[in-house]
């Protein structure tokens, strides 16, 4: 990559030898420059090994699979996609099991899971750990991930 003060504006095409040599010299300069200092960096917080023992000999793998692409089995990936959603369909019917789960909510709506979660009464009664932007209390992915890690740490602690 040729270094350049405004790429926009550059007229490639009419490029001397002369500049197009210097504009490399400076490059290889400047990446020998961030290598020793990336290098030396590595070295210093012990992470050198690491990446000469298991990153350096996956690169190439990691890069046929990123030029040639990856084979997968449709037939295993079709299994795995209706064994997930059998999974996903018992972990819902169990939850229907606790008496704070009414059989009438839907579980896949956020407002149920606020009213289950949160604010019924007859509910679980948590407090909402995070917010939406708008105020309402959040059922995100990682809201509800913290939520049970809150709840873990409590049986823990409960024995």
């Amino acid at each position: 990559m040729l270094t350049v003060n405004n790429p926009n504006q550059f007229d490639w095409a009419s490029i001397s030898l002369a500049d197009c040599a210097k504009g490399n010299a400076m490059d290889s300069y400047f990446t020998l420059k961030l290598y020793d200092l990336i290098h030396e960096k590595l070295e210093s917080e012990g992470i050198l090994p690491l990446i000469e023992s298991v990153i350096e000999p996956a690169l190439t793998a990691f890069t046929d699979m990123e030029f040639d692409g990856l084979e997968v089995d449709l037939g295993a990936l079709d299994g795995v996609g209706r064994e997930l959603n059998i999974q996903n369909i018992n972990n819902e019917d169990n939850l229907y099991e606790f008496p704070e789960v009414n059989t009438s909510r839907n579980l896949s709506s956020n407002n149920d899971l606020i009213e289950i979660l949160y604010t019924d009464t007859e509910g679980f009664c948590l407090y909402p750990p995070d917010k939406t932007p708008k105020g309402k209390p959040s059922v995100s992915a990682p809201t509800l991930k913290l939520l049970l890690e809150f709840v873990n740490e409590e049986l823990e602690s409960r024995g």
